[in-house]
């Protein structure tokens, strides 16, 4: 019997354990994890939800599993449907079925739970897994509806895409900023940032970057550079996958698409 799990290029997916009770899974550049603890797990954002998802992250674990997403944006909701409900922010449960065109719909409605529940998330909640804890922190820029995910047991905190590696994409600097700044009060609590794209276990100190670089954003004194290319990300297309216009301060950078519509 084929592989589900193996296309054309391999593997779809890959994982490695980076904690006693954290597993990262990876499908190119972008990432999502399972946190394990005595009862039960969380799993942080499902990707596409091409192959058969589900049944890779059950070969990390046999526990009851709680899906959270990071935000509704489809590349962190299309493996939803695996499941029969998801967590996430009221923001993102209105765009989370929303498929990047008809082949993911396609995808997402030949999956056993297309119409799947969704729970609500909100600020402050605190998820027990049997001595593991996380808490959920409202952030967002990037999408309005963003939490971030902050493991007080393996001291990790979970940004999705409003802090990475590669670019984060936004459009209102002034919410960025102020995420930002709520991140760093609580910088005390977490060692790493694991974030959605691009690259993962970050040292904390890049929120000390974006911040100063939202600030430049926010004055307009923020460096351009020449290109907005970078990370996968292309220099002048439209959309998802390039446009805007690319800056910089030390490990930090974003697309600025305050003149167009994420």
């Amino acid at each position: 019997m084929k592989n589900p799990n193996v296309d054309e290029h391999g593997y779809i997916y890959g994982k490695f354990q980076t904690g006693e009770k954290t597993w990262t899974i990876m499908n190119g550049k972008q990432f999502t994890y399972v946190l394990t603890g005595d009862e039960k797990s969380v799993l942080i954002d499902t990707f596409y939800g091409y192959g058969d998802f589900r049944a890779f992250v059950e070969t990390i674990t046999d526990k009851p599993l709680m899906v959270i997403n990071t935000h509704g944006h489809f590349d962190h909701t299309g493996g939803n449907s695996f499941w029969p409900k998801c967590w996430m922010s009221e923001f993102a449960t209105h765009e989370c079925k929303r498929a990047f065109g008809p082949e993911l719909k396609a995808i997402m409605d030949s999956h056993a739970y297309p119409d799947y529940e969704c729970g609500v998330l909100s600020d402050g909640d605190v998820i027990e897994l049997g001595n593991h804890t996380l808490e959920i922190i409202k952030i967002g820029a990037h999408s309005d509806g963003s939490i971030a995910i902050l493991d007080k047991t393996e001291r990790i905190l979970y940004t999705g895409d409003e802090l990475e590696a590669g670019q984060v994409l936004c459009g209102n600097f002034e919410k960025h900023l102020a995420s930002m700044l709520k991140l760093k009060e609580r910088e005390a609590e977490f060692d790493y940032i694991n974030s959605a794209h691009n690259g993962t276990h970050l040292v904390k100190s890049y929120i000390d970057d974006f911040i100063k670089l939202d600030r430049d954003m926010i004055a307009g004194t923020a460096e351009k550079l020449e290109s907005a290319a970078g990370f996968g990300w292309s220099d002048g297309a439209e959309g998802f996958g390039g446009g805007g216009d690319r800056y910089r301060y030390g490990k930090a950078e974003v697309i600025d698409f305050s003149k167009k519509k994420l």
